[in-house]
């Protein structure tokens, strides 16, 4: 009896194939979570945990200062999910794991299988292997269907596009730069900027003495003239009044103005 016949025989080859292939499930339970933190997280952008989201924010915004505001978002976000590391694998090779752990289980079995089928084993060991990779790969698509990982996937992915389209990221890229801008004139020696606040108070003040000047020659002009219309009317109304009075009358105002104004 060699080793392995003693093996198939221990049923022990039976648990170790089922073992790695529910580790493969195992593999696809933990990137639908993942998925599902990731997408969690982009849903409740108020919340305290946003590693992620920091990080692409931070990521995003670098890359557009060295690409000169040139960035493909959906460019961006594939390859920032494809760089993604969860415990130091990327999603793609968790992907593989899981799909190699089934492949070798399945694999596994059946090499057995026909192994025992050769050796002419019982028949009871070989519809033991069948079985049980049968159940390995019903297992592993009943779970592959309720993770539904490919569209998390890119339910994910439309999320993140949407949150640096939608989410003012480039206007508050534009603010950075702005204040950047405007930062810059408060590096010049205060020499210079002593010399520029002179100037623009002594251009003020020259404006506001010519706005003044103007204003007082206005205000001069309109008395003149309302003072030489009133003298006019008034003048007039003399005239008139003095038309209707008889002379004694005439004479004695006249010699009261004369008298007021030689005292």
């Amino acid at each position: 009896m060699t080793m392995i016949q003693a093996i198939i025989e221990s049923n022990v080859f039976l648990y170790a194939a089922a073992a790695v292939g529910m580790l493969g499930v195992l593999c696809q339970i933990m990137i639908s979570r993942k998925y599902g933190q990731l997408i969690k997280e982009t849903a409740n952008r108020r919340g305290e945990k946003r590693d992620f989201l920091r990080q692409l924010r931070f990521q995003y915004q670098t890359n557009r200062k060295r690409s000169n505001d040139n960035t493909n978002i959906s460019v961006f976000v594939r390859r920032s999910l494809m760089d993604f590391k969860y415990m130091h694998l990327r999603i793609h090779q968790w992907r593989r794991l899981a799909g190699g752990l089934y492949l070798a289980a399945v694999g596994a079995a059946a090499a057995a299988a026909y192994y025992a089928a050769r050796i002419h084993l019982a028949a009871a060991y070989t519809d033991r292997l069948v079985w049980m990779a049968a159940g390995v790969t019903a297992v592993t698509a009943v779970v592959w269907l309720w993770t539904d990982i490919p569209y998390k996937a890119s339910y994910l992915q439309t999320a993140l596009e949407d949150f640096l389209y939608h989410t003012g990221l480039s206007a508050e890229y534009d603010e950075v730069e702005i204040a950047e801008e405007a930062a810059e004139p408060a590096k010049m020696p205060a020499v210079i900027g002593l010399h520029k606040k002179k100037a623009q108070r002594e251009a003020k003040a020259q404006r506001e003495t010519k706005a003044q000047r103007d204003k007082r020659e206005l205000k001069a002009s309109l008395a003149k003239e309302t003072a030489a219309e009133n003298w006019d009317d008034r003048r007039e109304r003399g005239r008139e009044i003095l038309k209707q009075m008889d002379t004694e009358e005439k004479e004695r105002i006249i010699r009261d103005v004369l008298a007021e104004f030689l005292a």
